[in-house]
């Protein structure tokens, strides 16, 4: 299974009142974690929207373990774990980057629309790319990146 592993800090306009990482955040942290995966596979959000394919998030899960403050170095974790006909799920690991500690896991399930956003079967190009990347058994290929996490990518 691919892997995709991004290292950044934690800003401050990302926490709340009692300076913990407001939770809508870790969306954001997922959705870089997953854009940045599909980077790393060749296939960028850009490009598969140039060929008339859309993946609008169509679930969200997301559960809380240990709190990330502000300037606090964290790693998000993305991988795929499921990819149907329609849709692709992937899940998410956000980690404390000093110990390695869980602050957050979760997925989001995607589903493949046209750039009109009706539903329609996945490419088959795209659909066996994403089941490579899951390879049951395989060991993870680790994938580091270092891109921001709070430049805004379409999805």
């Amino acid at each position: 299974m691919t892997v995709h592993r991004h290292r950044f800090r934690v800003r401050y306009g990302e926490t709340d009142q009692m300076g913990y990482v407001h939770h809508s955040v870790y969306l954001l942290y997922f959705e870089e974690g997953r854009t940045g995966l599909m980077r790393d596979l060749g296939r960028p959000y850009a490009a598969l929207e140039r060929e008339g394919t859309i993946l609008p998030v169509a679930e969200a899960s997301l559960r809380f373990r240990t709190p990330a403050r502000y300037d606090e170095e964290l790693i998000v974790e993305a991988r795929v774990a499921e990819v149907t006909g329609v849709r692709v799920r992937f899940d998410y690991r956000v980690l404390h980057a000093e110990d390695g500690s869980l602050a957050a896991e979760g997925h989001t399930t995607l589903a493949s629309c046209d750039g009109e956003g009706r539903p329609r079967r996945m490419p088959a190009d795209l659909a066996d790319l994403l089941r490579s990347a899951v390879e049951e058994g395989a060991a993870p290929a680790v994938v580091q990146g270092g891109r921001s996490p709070h430049r805004r990518s379409r999805p």
